[in-house]
């Protein structure tokens, strides 16, 4: 007790002597960390649009990780920031990352959230909370192909501005956001070019088991036992994908929360003329990632149906992305010259491996959806995400 009273005394005063200094609470509302960060905001869109906008390239990269199958991404030049992508175990994976659907959901999430913390700052609407959640099923467009559809999303937005600002807000979201018109308008996609490196048909039996033990002992029995469950006739259950991305109110960067125990947490965040801390990549980054993980899985998919090997896979993306501000900047933000390339070394033929690559073409879902149009819909909840 001598010791617990004089604690609970100096802890008193300490709270009475801070509410003491706390702002009425009028005054507090018309300031908070979101708000200020949108001011803060709105005065980089200023900069940005003072001077000559330039594209900004993108590079991704992805690894078939040996005797694994993990997809290793990895974002920029050098590769400053990596994810894993993987599959479950029903599909030779172990869930050390989140798949390719998934992540492309969780991409959406955050790139939305993102846009409308522009569009905010940018149209002098406050903003004092913000979380996206978004959804999608999957829907099969052929016998062999099936990629995320019926995409969708819903904004929780706490904000003293109208209903009537805030739609005024989303139809600008819409309008400008570069990964909404990626996903929703059919792009010009490149072929798979492929660099083939032919390898000896017998491994040193000395070396560690690699890749094409991947492919033959994990791969192969799982793409079997999914085809065998295809053509049996039963209809497979249409599970929707979730994500939320939450917006840090300090800094604007979006804590994305994939599927819906939140198993898997990715981070995003602003490019850097736009309040950017460079700790993770930008989303518009990361979306041209996740189609470069998925034709990575199809290829391993594709090797394992067709009991092709491979002993190294890598598949490259470059993109550019026109400026969002500028000077000379007349339209929103698109993405052009979208490029893929698969460098892959193998002891199959070199007219196997194109006969691969064809295939990975037809069945990848997100190199498809990509290619396709797609509709995308959008509501916003006036206040603050409650969860669940």
């Amino acid at each position: 007790m001598s010791i617990a009273r004089p604690l609970f005394l100096a802890l008193t005063a300490t709270v009475l002597s801070t509410a003491l200094l706390l702002p009425p609470a009028s005054a507090a509302q018309s300031s908070t960390p979101l708000r200020d960060y949108l001011v803060e905001k709105k005065a980089a869109i200023q900069a940005q649009s003072a001077q000559d906008g330039v594209p900004t390239a993108i590079h991704t990269k992805v690894t078939a990780e040996s005797r694994s199958g993990v997809r290793r991404l990895r974002i920029g030049p050098t590769g400053t920031f990596q994810y894993l992508s993987d599959s479950g175990r029903d599909y030779a994976g172990y869930n050390l990352g989140a798949g390719s659907w998934d992540s492309l959901v969780g991409v959406l999430s955050s790139a939305i959230a993102d846009e409308y913390l522009v569009q905010a700052a940018a149209a002098n609407i406050p903003i004092d909370g913000l979380d996206v959640v978004f959804t999608s099923i999957p829907k099969r467009k052929s016998a062999n192909l099936s990629y995320p559809n019926n995409l969708s999303y819903v904004a929780y937005i706490d904000s003293p501005a109208t209903d009537a600002q805030l739609q005024a807000l989303k139809r600008s979201v819409h309008e400008k956001s570069s990964a909404i018109n990626l996903v929703t308008q059919a792009q010009p996609i490149s072929r798979i070019e492929v660099e083939y490196i032919q390898t000896p048909a017998t491994r040193d039996p000395s070396l560690p088991p690699g890749l094409r033990d991947f492919i033959t002992q994990e791969k192969r029995p799982a793409v079997l036992a999914k085809q065998r469950e295809a053509a049996s006739g039963k209809p497979a259950a249409a599970e929707t994908l979730v994500a939320r991305a939450h917006v840090e109110p300090h800094t604007g960067l979006r804590q994305v929360f994939i599927g819906k125990d939140g198993y898997h947490l990715q981070l995003h965040d602003s490019a850097p003329g736009l309040l950017g801390y460079g700790l993770a990549p930008t989303a518009e980054e990361h979306l041209i990632g996740v189609t470069t993980t998925c034709p990575t899985h199809i290829f391993e998919v594709q090797a394992g149906a067709r009991n092709v090997l491979l002993d190294s896979l890598e598949v490259t993306a470059d993109a550019e992305l026109s400026p969002r501000f500028g000077k000379n900047v007349s339209g929103p933000a698109r993405f052009h010259n979208i490029r893929y390339t698969a460098r892959i070394e193998s002891p199959a033929s070199e007219q196997e491996i194109l006969a691969l690559r064809d295939a990975v073409e037809e069945t990848c879902p997100l190199y498809n959806l990509v290619k396709d149009e797609q509709t995308l819909e959008g509501s916003i909840v006036h206040g603050a995400y409650k969860g669940g």
